[in-house]
C-alpha cells in the first residue's frame, strides 16, 4: 500500500517503523532535525512541508498515489482536519487519525467517526492498560483481543508455584500458558516445565480465566488503595476507569487549575494538589502503603524516580507508564516489570486498525514474540485434522479456536473445522514456516 503518514514524531515515526518494511511510505515533517532522523532511520520519502496544509495535503495525495493517510501529530484538531481534507481531495483514500483527548472521539450512530474513517489513541489505550495491571495483582503485562473477547496476561509467579510443573498446577478452564520468559529469555511452555523463581508466565484467556489464574497464584492483599501521579490525558482517564470499579483512589497532580477541573469531574476520587514525584509528599500520601502507584506523568524520567521512590517505601506494586523506547531497558535494570511502553501500543493501534480482524495480528513485550489469528477455509491443509496431528514448526503453539464466535481451548483430540479461527502464540518463528504447515496466507502489517 502507498501511504502518507504526517508528523514525525514518536507516534509517527513508530508507525514508520511498522509499516516502512512492508509498505510505500511517504512521510510529512515540518521540523528538518525530525525529518532527518526518520529520513535516516526507516526506509521512507520524505516531504519537508506542513502537512496540515490543504495545499500540500491534496499534492501528496496526487503524487504518492496514496491508499491511506495517517494523521499523527501532537494536536487533536490538526489531524482530524488533515484527514477531512484528504477524504476532499480522494473520496476512496482511507484516512486515519490520531486522538489524544477522547472529547473529540466523535462516533455516529453507524459506528463511523466523525473527521477520520479510523481513530488511534495510544493515550487512552495506554490508560486502559495502566488501569489493568493496577487492577490484577500478579500482572506485569496486559493486552486486549478485543476481536475475539480474549485477554494475553503476564503473570510473575508466586513461592507456592515454584518448583511445579503444569501437572501440579490447577490452571483454570478457558486459559493456557503458552511461554515462560526466564531471565530474559522467552521458551515454549510445555507441561514438564518447571517453574523457578523469577519466571514470568504469558497467559491467554478469557477475562474470567485470567481473574481466576491471578486468584490461584496468590497475592498479599487485593488491590483497594491506589494513588495516581499525575492528572493528564494519561492520570485522568486512569483515575476514571478505576473510579468505576469502587477502589479508594488519591489523584496526585501539581497543576492547581487542572486540580479543580479534575476534582469537579471524579466525585470519588480525592484528588490531591501536590508535585507527586517529591518524596516528602509521597511519604505524607503513604505511599509506602498503597497497594499500587501509578506514575502517569509526562516525563519519563520523573516516572523513573518516583517508581523507585515509592517502591523503596515500601508499596505493594508500582505501575509506569514511559513514551522514550531507551527508558525501556532503564526500568529493567532497576527491576520495575510493570511498565507501559508507548511504541508498542502504537504498533499494536496501527497493525489492529489496518488489517483484518479475521487476520490480527499482535506484537508482544519481546521482539518476533506475536499472537497470530488465521482463519481456517476450505483449502487449508489441516482443515479436519485432529490438533495433536498437526506439526506447529518450532515457536508455535495453538492456543485457542474461535468456533461460531466461541472460545474453545483445545486439547489434542479437538478437530480443527472449516470457519474455525484458529490462534496461534509465536516466537522467533519463521512466518512463511507457518504457512506451509496450515495452507493459509497470513497478512502482516
Amino acid at each position: 500500500m502507498n501511504v502518507i503518514i504526517i508528523g514525525a514524531g514518536i507516534v509517527g515515526s513508530t508507525i514508520a517503523g511498522v509499516l516502512s518494511p512492508t509498505h510505500n511510505i511517504l512521510m510529512i515533517e515540518s521540523d528538518a532535525q525530525r525529518a532527518d532522523i526518520v529520513r535516516s532511520a526507516f526506509n521512507v520519502s520524505m516531504l519537508q512541508d506542513n502537512g496540515i496544509n490543504p495545499r500540500v495535503i491534496e499534492e501528496a495525495i496526487t503524487r504518492h498515489s496514496a491508499d491511506i493517510i495517517i494523521a499523527a501529530t501532537p494536536y487533536d484538531e490538526n489531524n482530524l482536519f488533515a484527514c477531512i481534507v484528504a477524504k476532499r481531495a480522494k473520496n476512496r483514500i482511507r484516512t486515519v487519525a490520531r486522538v489524544r483527548n477522547p472529547d473529540f472521539i466523535l462516533a455516529g450512530g453507524d459506528g463511523r467517526y466523525f473527521g477520520a474513517d479510523d481513530i488511534i489513541s495510544p493515550e487512552l489505550t495506554a490508560a486502559k492498560k495502566l488501569a489493568a495491571l493496577t487492577l490484577t495483582e500478579n500482572a506485569v503485562d496486559h493486552d486486549e483481543l478485543e476481536a475475539f473477547g480474549l485477554v494475553a496476561v503476564v503473570f510473575r509467579v508466586s513461592d507456592k508455584l515454584i518448583g511445579k510443573t503444569a501437572a501440579d498446577l490447577h490452571i483454570p478452564n478457558d486459559c493456557v500458558i503458552a511461554s515462560v520468559c526466564r531471565d530474559g529469555s522467552v521458551m515454549m511452555y510445555k507441561r514438564s516445565t518447571v517453574i523457578r523463581a523469577g519466571d514470568l508466565l504469558c497467559v491467554i484467556g478469557t477475562q474470567s480465566a485470567i481473574s481466576d489464574m491471578n486468584d490461584m497464584i496468590g497475592y498479599p492483599r487485593k488491590t483497594k488503595d491506589i494513588i495516581v501521579i499525575g492528572g493528564g490525558i494519561f492520570g485522568s482517564n486512569i483515575a476514571k476507569i478505576l473510579e468505576k470499579k469502587k477502589k479508594y483512589i488519591k489523584l496526585i497532580e501539581k497543576d492547581h487549575e487542572r486540580c479543580r477541573r479534575l476534582s469537579e469531574e471524579m466525585n470519588n476520587v480525592l484528588v490531591i494538589n501536590a508535585d507527586g514525584i517529591d518524596p516528602d509528599i509521597l511519604r505524607t500520601e503513604n505511599a509506602g502503603r498503597a497497594d499500587v502507584v501509578v506514575f502517569a506523568t509526562e516525563s519519563d524520567e520523573k516516572n523513573l524516580l518516583g517508581c523507585l521512590v515509592s517502591r523503596d517505601m515500601g508499596a505493594l506494586k508500582v505501575v509506569s507508564r514511559y513514551s522514550d523506547r531507551k527508558y525501556e531497558d532503564v526500568f529493567a535494570v532497576i527491576g520495575i516489570k510493570t511498565i507501559v511502553g508507548y511504541h508498542r501500543l502504537i504498533a499494536n493501534e496501527i497493525t489492529k486498525t489496518l488489517i483484518s480482524d479475521k487476520r490480527t495480528l499482535m506484537r508482544m513485550n519481546h521482539d518476533n514474540e506475536l499472537i497470530v489469528s488465521v482463519s481456517i477455509d476450505e483449502n487449508s491443509k489441516i482443515k479436519g485434522e485432529l490438533l495433536g496431528n498437526v506439526q506447529f514448526p518450532e515457536g508455535v503453539c495453538a492456543v485457542c479456536i474461535i468456533r461460531s464466535g466461541e472460545p474453545i481451548f483445545p486439547r489434542l483430540d479437538t478437530r480443527i473445522e472449516e470457519n474455525d479461527d484458529l490462534l496461534l502464540y509465536t516466537y522467533e518463528a519463521k512466518m512463511h514456516r507457518i504457512e506451509k504447515t496450515l495452507g493459509i496466507r497470513i497478512t502482516e502489517v
